[in-house]
């Protein structure tokens, strides 16, 4: 197949047209790709248009460095040139205008203000021209992170900016949404390509066979001397990898897996073959992967090549565990199992860490580990009984019984009578040590949650001690809630609600009707974008928003709110009966009525058939 003789619809035509790359539409004939001709080229000679500026922009930014600092400027120039204080007045001037919004304000200022002083010096003109190509470079930086906001209409996908303008007509029958500035569509003859954030084709239609996004990295393929063979880019567009593979498909562990001839194999995101295999002519091609979910830097995986499995680190492909034909499956944290074959025997459990097998059973039904860091399994018997097993040394905890033992994040919490003084004695220990004790408080549930655990005090009252044992309450509450992941609990004091954070200490005082904390997601998203912790607060049956300093930033006007994504900072609320929405970011209130279901995206909103942007403005109406 020739790309030259591929058919274009009059609109592919057109948007060809728009592309400012002139001399990528000469009249001379484009590079054939047909098998026989063509060798494995890379994107950058193959498609000479691609990313054709990143050359320009490197040797531009090499030239000279914008600093703080003006003499460096002409340090770069050589030792025996010294500037003269109105030169390096000038450029103070230039440093002025340097984060000016206008460029044609930037040409005006500088040729009326700087250049008549330069005198025309060639050295001050190449450091104007530097400083120029640095700016205009520092600019399609910033253009090339704008997203675009797809639009559907009658079955085909266009894009428009935040303002509402559209850049690209309703004309493809698919596209992305936008990613770091690039979203791929596809034309009528059902050829992919890839616009950049002005809607124009970075990579026209044809250039590539097949090309789609998978986590951040493009899984590409194109013909070579060889054939259709695949390949790997990175979110910018450049290529990770040569057009060598038979195929590559993404694993949704951010493992790639690869064929490559006789070579079946794992593939991370940087494009490094980190573990292969070699079968035999006569073997399937068949190749899977399974991480096992932790919290732990360390990640090991199961990999199936046709009906052998072994474990290895999912970071640098070592093989930690020997191939077997029996099954593996893989559990939370780093645990493993092989199942029996045989009915009646228990099944080998298995756990892995720093690369090697550290605890192998088959004395339990069933093993777990809910925090890794803790060195602490939980082992299930047949009969029901619980095992806590101490992973560093092989040994059970809980073999003491005159001792009560709970297992809670992370810890254990033991309890046992001293008869001589009639009361309980509690201790808190890992996996080594004794890490607190207490005997004159008493737990609640005996519970630790997010590194606190509630306790009786007197009164009918609560409070909290963390895992050595030390009350860090300042004060006794009527009700309180558990911790969050993000160090606060909500409490109650004389029938009013406030905030504590993970050192006791009230953040937000016990004044008002009732508290919300947010879901940790979404109090993340907030937090992540804006530095601020938000919670809903109630008083006089109606709702507002305050944050972590106590400050209120929703007035309490609103009859309720609803949470209706926690991936982003857009909420529902009704006023006097009228649904609307609340920006949490900026905490405004956006105008727009709320007739029909609303969906939330990163940077837009639609509802029914009109798009708006986080501001409430409506910026596109399908007709």
């Amino acid at each position: 197949m020739d790309f030259d003789e591929l058919p274009f619809s009059k609109e592919e035509d057109d948007e060809l047209e728009e592309l400012p790359f002139e001399q990528s539409f000469s009249t001379e004939k484009q590079p054939s790709i047909n098998n026989d001709t063509i060798d494995d080229i890379g994107i950058n000679e193959f498609v000479p248009f691609v990313k054709n500026d990143n050359t320009l922009k490197e040797d531009l930014s090499t030239q000279i460095e914008v600093n703080d600092n003006k003499e460096s400027i002409f340090e770069n120039l050589g030792n025996s040139y010294i500037p003269s204080d109105e030169e390096l007045n000038n450029i103070d001037k230039m440093y002025e205008y340097k984060e000016s919004d206008n460029k044609e304000d930037i040409f005006s200022k500088i040729s009326n203000n700087i250049i008549p002083k330069l005198k025309l010096l060639p050295v001050i003109a190449f450091i104007f021209v530097s400083f120029l190509g640095i700016y205009l470079f520092s600019s399609n930086i910033k253009a090339d992170e704008v997203n675009l906001i797809k639009i559907e209409e009658n079955g085909k996908v266009g894009y428009i900016d935040n303002t509402g303008e559209v850049l690209a007509k309703p004309k493809y029958i698919s596209g992305t949404d936008f990613y770091r500035g690039y979203a791929i569509v596809k034309n009528y003859n059902n050829l992919s390509g890839v616009l950049n954030s002005k809607a124009k084709l970075e990579v026209p239609f044809g250039n590539f066979f097949y090309i789609d996004l998978y986590s951040d990295r493009y899984i590409t393929s194109k013909f070579t001397n060889d054939g259709l063979k695949q390949g790997l880019l990175d979110e910018n567009l450049d290529k990770l990898t040569r057009f060598n593979y038979d195929n590559l498909s993404y694993s949704k562990s951010g493992l790639f897996l690869f064929v490559r001839d006789e070579t079946l194999g794992l593939m991370n995101k940087d494009g490094k073959e980190i573990y292969s295999y070699v079968v035999d002519e006569v073997d399937n091609r068949d190749v899977s992967i399974e991480i096992s979910t932790s919290d732990s830097k360390e990640k090991y995986a199961k990999v199936k090549i046709n009906a052998s499995s072994t474990i290895i680190n999912a970071e640098t492909g070592k093989e930690v565990y020997k191939y077997t034909l029996s099954d593996i499956y893989v559990l939370d944290n780093n645990v493993f199992y092989v199942k029996s074959e045989n009915d009646g025997e228990n099944n080998k459990y298995f756990v892995i860490k720093n690369d090697k097998v550290i605890y192998e059973t088959s004395d339990y039904k069933r093993i777990r580990i809910d925090d890794l860091s803790s060195n602490i399994a939980i082992g299930i018997k047949e009969n029901g009984k619980t095992d806590y097993i101490n992973l560093n040394n092989k040994e059970v905890i809980n073999s003491n019984d005159n001792i009560d033992y709970t297992y809670s994040d992370g810890v254990i919490l033991q309890k046992s009578h001293n008869f001589k003084t009639d009361k309980d004695e509690y201790k808190i220990v890992d996996s080594d040590n004794v890490i607190g004790e207490f005997n004159d408080i008493k737990p609640v549930d005996n519970m630790f949650v997010n590194g606190f655990m509630k306790i009786y005090e007197a009164n009918n009252k609560y409070g909290f001690i963390n895992k050595k044992g030390k009350i860090i309450t300042n004060k006794s509450y009527d009700e309180l809630s558990d911790f969050t992941s993000y160090g606060y609990a909500i409490v109650k004091y004389d029938n009013l609600y406030g905030v504590i954070n993970d050192s006791g200490k009230e953040v937000i005082k016990p004044m008002y009707d009732e508290i919300i904390i947010l879901e940790d997601e979404l109090f993340k998203t907030i937090k992540d974008k804006n530095k601020e912790e938000l919670f809903i607060f109630r008083v006089n049956d109606k709702y507002g928003i305050l944050n972590s300093k106590g400050k209120i930033l929703i007035k309490p006007i609103y009859n309720s709110f609803d949470i209706i994504t926690t991936k982003y900072p857009i909420i529902k609320a009704i006023y006097n009966n009228d649904e609307l929405l609340i920006n949490l970011n900026t905490f405004n209130e956006l105008t727009m009525k709320i007739i029909d279901d609303i969906t939330i995206y990163e940077n837009y909103i639609v509802i029914g058939n009109k798009y708006y942007n986080y501001n409430g403005k409506m910026i596109y109406k399908i007709k």
